[in-house]
């Protein structure tokens, strides 16, 4: 009696079998990856709030401890935050737009980086136009949340931007615009006391403002302008939400 040979589509299945096993795995590793990516940046800045921060019953905050971070670290220049959002990081400033893009305020590798003014701006947040940059983290960490307010309601939940700065109250500012816009389209401009300069940019931002009914800078107030990536990831676009000084508070209101 002869042996009976192992058919060639048994040995076709087996190698498909594999394959797809081995691609299952590369994806699980991926996932994983990813999950244990995103829960180190969770788990850093929950840390920064625990050991810098003291917040009320409602979960606003009531306390930084500002002072003792700018002494572990001179390019920490404040603490942003919005009421009701993710949004609660310290602020820093690098020597480039680069420096603090991949490391944290402890000047150490984190994919997501850091919130931090452009290094062209004035430190103190005294230019007419400063600029926040902030990654859009899909765990919705650092400026991950920037995009619910192309919803007018979200804004109208989320209206102020709180800073911090060293030795100072709470400069609040309210939200009154919010777009996409090209890196080239003039938005990132940067400018100081210069009333010309000014009446353009307000001018510019007026056209592409996605809101209605907003009461747009018309006497020069200081304006914010947070950036991030847009969504879909297309490098010559940024999603910008911008706000005006509206004043100083003690504490969050």
């Amino acid at each position: 009696m002869t042996e009976k040979k192992p058919s060639k589509k048994k040995g076709i299945y087996t190698v498909l079998m594999l394959i797809c096993i081995a691609v299952f795995l590369v994806a699980l590793y991926k996932i994983i990856d990813i999950y244990m990516g995103y829960k180190e940046i969770d788990d850093f800045y929950n840390q920064a709030n625990d050991d810098y921060v003291i917040q009320n019953d409602d979960g606003s905050i009531s306390y930084v401890d500002l002072d003792r971070l700018v002494k572990e670290n001179g390019d920490i220049k404040g603490w942003i935050y919005i009421e009701g959002t993710d949004i609660s990081y310290p602020l820093l400033q690098g020597p480039d737009n680069d420096y603090y893009l991949y490391r944290t305020y402890k000047k150490e590798y984190l994919f997501a980086g850091s919130i931090f003014i452009d290094a062209a701006n004035a430190p103190d947040l005294s230019d007419q136009h400063t600029i926040i940059y902030g990654h859009n983290m899909k765990n919705d960490s650092m400026f991950g949340t920037l995009g619910k307010f192309k919803q007018q309601d979200y804004r109208d939940q989320h209206r102020y931007v709180y800073i911090l700065m060293p030795g100072q109250d709470w400069n609040k500012y309210e939200i009154f615009s919010a777009y996409t816009a090209d890196i080239d389209d003039g938005t990132f401009r940067i400018f100081r006391e210069n009333s010309q300069e000014y009446e353009k940019y307000i001018s510019l931002v007026t056209s592409k403002n996605m809101y209605t009914g907003m009461e747009t800078p018309s006497s020069g107030e200081k304006i914010i302008t947070l950036s991030t990536c847009t969504s879909d990831l297309d490098e010559q676009k940024r999603f910008v939400l911008q706000a005006i000084l509206v004043g100083t508070v003690e504490s969050i209101e």
